[in-house]
């Protein structure tokens, strides 16, 4: 998705200082115990589906609003896995923009056995994978985002201390 009018209108006023964001994260699993994952555009990294909170949104909706514009999925949040921010989280754009990212990692299920699809310009490609034959081109932080989600503990980790 491209930027959103809400930043925009921050980024008018601030220019390219930092800005801290409040994201989700959704580790999808469906019902054969395999992981969704995109090849980000960006990146080129397999990753969760990833994206910012809307204004008058709550963090739940964002996580399913951002799973199907991403994926073309419907989702049911379960439970909250992670809550992460600090310097892993801080990202400096080509254009010089910075944004450091507050992200609430959710455990989700899809709601039918959809077929996933590249359904906006942030993906190259959509799918399932087993948990042991993740692709290699993931960042350390989506692999033990991935690792925490499917310890499926009740309790919601904060601020880790590496990857």
């Amino acid at each position: 998705m491209p930027i959103s009018d809400y930043i925009k209108n921050i980024r008018a006023k601030i220019g390219n200082d930092l800005l801290l964001l409040p994201g989700v994260t959704a580790v999808v699993i469906n019902s054969r115990d395999e992981l969704l994952l995109q090849l980000r555009r960006d990146t080129k990294t397999w990753a969760p589906p990833s994206g910012g909170l809307e204004p008058g949104e709550n963090l739940a909706q964002c996580v399913i609003r951002e799973v199907l514009e991403e994926t073309g999925i419907e989702v049911i949040p379960e439970s909250i896995i992670a809550v992460l921010s600090g310097d892993d989280f801080t990202v400096t754009y080509p254009n010089g923009d910075q944004i450091g990212v507050v992200s609430t990692v959710f455990r989700c299920r899809p709601c039918a056995e959809s077929v996933p699809r590249v359904n906006d310009n942030e993906s190259l490609d959509m799918r399932y994978f087993h948990p042991n034959a993740l692709p290699e081109n993931m960042l350390p932080r989506h692999r033990w985002i991935i690792a925490k989600a499917l310890e499926n503990d009740s309790d919601t980790y904060f601020n880790p201390a590496s990857w």
